[in-house]
């Protein structure tokens, strides 16, 4: 654990490399990751631009390379830098972006489709689209793990992904494509 939900974000997090996820513990202690960054990369810049306590918490779910900045030198930064600052804020317009968009496929799109979108939406570049557990993959969209072995089996049953020991493999982005449309 990084920073825990309710602390005061004083500082953001430079991630040089690993994985950090903003974390959402229910009631029941189930967590939903809604925000990952990949290094590098700069996590959780709106708590500390907020000034107030962040309402997730930071948890490296890989191993992680990280560095804090002290809220007032990144804020320095920002009025300083034109180009940190023009960056900053593009990063925060994407994040805003991708997050309207969860939210509505969230709401209107099933399992299946949903996670068929979220894979398809990884770097096409990337030889696998998922290096994680399918726990985590859950744990990302909002999902139960049972829902997302589901869903998986279905994306594996129409050749549209390949589960492998190194993660999730897209076997067929078109058919991703097919399965997020056709919804």
């Amino acid at each position: 654990m990084i920073r825990p939900a309710g602390a005061r974000a004083n500082a953001v997090v430079l991630v040089l490399s690993g994985t950090v996820a903003a974390v959402h513990a229910e009631r029941s202690g189930r967590e939903v990751w809604p925000q990952q960054w990949v290094g590098p990369a700069i996590a959780d810049k709106p708590a500390v631009l907020d000034g107030g306590s962040a309402s997730t918490g930071l948890l490296a779910v890989t191993v992680a390379a990280v560095r804090l900045l002290p809220a007032t030198g990144f804020l320095r930064l920002l009025h300083e830098q034109h180009s940190v600052r023009e960056h900053v804020l593009r990063q925060l317009a994407r994040d805003v972006i991708a997050g309207r968009q969860r939210l509505a496929q969230a709401v209107t799109l099933p399992a299946t489709a949903r996670i068929a979108a979220w894979l398809n939406a990884q770097d096409p570049a990337a030889r696998v689209a998922w290096r994680g557990s399918q726990e985590q993959l859950a744990r990302v969209l909002g999902l139960s793990r049972v829902t997302v072995n589901r869903a998986l089996a279905q994306l594996t049953g129409v050749g549209a992904v390949r589960l492998t020991s190194r993660g999730i493999v897209i076997a067929d982005r078109e058919r991703l494509d097919n399965l997020t449309a056709g919804s």
